[in-house]
């Protein structure tokens, strides 16, 4: 009953939250009041007792679920933006993880955060994503899911902002098209609930292979992977096959993984927030204007016009890019596939490098503690 009562209070603040239009707004407010239970740790409804063992299975359905929407993005036509434009995508996809890394030293030697948290709170995988992954290996949840945050509502604030001032934006494309799944309002026909479980059945298939494999995060990544094979094969086999999947599967899994976050912030980690706060603004904003430069640049020499490019190398969400390439009339298509491409590559390269680096600190502290 008291998990219950918290994960009812935690969808409380992300129905609240909800007003504000951000896609990622029910994992904000069941984060907010989520780390507000844990911090002061309330003793009615023994809240205190919930919010210190709440089940690990919570951040696993918010896991998969956000792994199947992430892999039905991926379609022919985001194979085809990519086959187009593959070579720019990768360089500044390097140049973003380099910078984000640069950051990461930022606010490693500026506040008492360990190197490996500073690296995954400025990696620019996603604001549900990178927090999870940092409770999975030990690193500073606190931080890393202050600076994510932060990085989100920093982008949303100023690049949306800023680029409606522009005038001279051209749409790059005739007609502009988002990369999603096909969705269908209830009750569904026999033939989408066939699909449906098919596509659930390859996504619990894919989790059980990435454990076997010891793969991170493996109900993110598992079900991201299969998914995203199935809908590449599936839409040239049977064009006429439409799956059912609900649109308000990713605010649940927004409530699992904001709700379990919230779980995880205890006073210890907020020891060093002020500092946080400023340097991982800092850094935020500096990659901010990085990647805004070398999207002018691309805008420069490709046909690409200078909205779209921006937006697309933004290290903001999918949603919110995608929504402001509509509004300014820009290529939305290329920008939805460019933010996922460079969510599902920080989330397949990253992760092992966190591993090695992981395995190096605990490494140091035994021959520390040794010594």
């Amino acid at each position: 009953m008291q998990y219950v009562i918290y994960f009812v209070l935690c969808g409380l603040g992300g129905f609240v939250f909800s007003f504000t239009d951000l896609s990622i707004a029910w994992m904000i407010g069941a984060l907010f009041i989520g780390s507000l239970i844990t911090f002061f740790q309330p003793t009615f409804w023994r809240l205190n007792h919930a919010v210190n063992h709440i089940p690990k299975s919570w951040i696993w359905i918010g896991q998969g679920i956000l792994g199947v929407q992430l892999g039905l993005y991926v379609n022919i036509t985001l194979i085809e933006t990519l086959s187009s434009y593959w070579l720019i995508i990768i360089a500044v996809l390097i140049l973003s993880i380099l910078f984000a890394f640069l950051t990461g030293l930022l606010l490693f030697y500026f506040t008492e955060t360990d190197l490996l948290s500073s690296f995954i709170a400025t990696a620019p995988g996603g604001v549900v994503a990178m927090p999870a992954y940092a409770q999975e290996t030990g690193a500073n949840v606190g931080t890393v899911s202050l600076t994510q945050v932060l990085r989100i509502v920093l982008v949303i604030s100023t690049v949306p902002v800023l680029l409606s001032f522009n005038g001279d934006s051209e749409a790059s494309a005739a007609a502009i098209q988002s990369i999603t799944y096909e969705a269908s309002s209830l009750p569904m026909a026999f033939p989408q609930l066939g699909w449906t479980i098919t596509l659930i059945a390859l996504a619990l298939l894919g989790i059980f292979l990435a454990k076997k494999l010891k793969i991170p995060t493996p109900w993110l990544l598992g079900a991201m992977i299969t998914v995203g094979i199935f809908n590449l094969i599936s839409s040239p086999a049977d064009p006429s096959a439409v799956l059912w999947w609900p649109d308000w599967a990713l605010n649940i899994a927004q409530l699992f993984i904001g709700a379990s976050i919230g779980a995880w912030m205890q006073r210890s980690l907020f020891r060093d927030a002020k500092a946080v706060i400023i340097f991982g603004g800092i850094g935020s904003l500096t990659l901010i204007i990085a990647l805004a430069a070398c999207s002018v640049l691309v805008a420069s020499l490709t046909k690409l016009d200078m909205v779209t490019a921006i937006l697309a190398f933004s290290p903001g969400g999918v949603a919110e890019m995608a929504a402001t390439a509509v509004e300014l009339g820009a290529d939305s298509t290329f920008v939805v596939t460019v933010q996922v491409i460079r969510i599902m590559a920080v989330l397949l390269i990253l992760p092992p490098l966190f591993q090695i680096l992981r395995k190096h600190f605990i490494k140091e502290e035994k021959m520390k503690a040794e010594t």
